[in-house]
């Protein structure tokens, strides 16, 4: 009789103490932190960069990632743009263009869609090609979204999991639907020509 109320209080105790375990997680997993924004500026090729990221990311003009869409526009009508970084991250671009100036704010002109996962490294620009604007100011921007880490990418990979009912990935979709997200944008400053 004795062993048996020890046992009972050993299991109970057991039973408590995981209960505990999978309540934490569940906290930990629910209030996650939200992913942090890598910092990107974008300038016109050849300008010098923020002070905040001047002295972060010293960028050598032959260390320059050059953009595949450089052949598709003239050289009279392109104008090139660099994106940097102060420390290294992968964003998904999704789509790059220009946006000119209306008296009720910015329109969209031209957007390309890119849908390319970019690999920057901090001191190391990617550039940015966009076709030149008849308008009087304009601006280029990037559409992107970042990684997911942490907590928010095994939120969403279980929960690819529970809709697909199994932990086995047979489909061949990516868990989490991706490892991306967010939809971020990063403008350059006004070009007045």
């Amino acid at each position: 009789m004795i062993t048996s109320s020890r046992r009972m209080r050993l299991l109970g105790t057991a039973i408590g103490v995981i209960g505990l375990g999978m309540g934490l997680g569940l906290v930990w997993l629910m209030s996650g932190e939200s992913p942090r924004t890598p910092m990107l500026v974008l300038n016109r090729g050849g300008e010098t960069e923020a002070d905040a990221i001047r002295q972060a990311v010293t960028a050598e003009s032959s260390k320059v990632v050059l953009d595949d869409l450089r052949r598709k526009y003239d050289p009279p009508k392109r104008v090139e743009f660099r994106v940097c970084t102060t420390q290294d991250t992968s964003i998904f671009v999704l789509a790059t263009g220009i946006q000119f100036r209306t008296a009720s704010g910015w329109k969209c002109e031209a957007e390309e869609y890119r849908g390319e996962i970019w690999r920057l490294k901090a001191g190391i620009p990617r550039e940015v090609c966009v076709q030149r604007s008849p308008s009087e100011t304009w601006r280029a921007y990037v559409k992107y979204g970042i990684e997911m880490k942490g907590p928010p990418l095994l939120r969403a990979q279980l929960r690819e999991a529970w809709i697909l009912r199994s932990f086995s990935n047979w489909t061949g979709k990516p868990w989490g639907g991706g490892r991306w997200s967010g939809s971020y944008e990063l403008f350059s400053e006004e070009v007045t020509e």
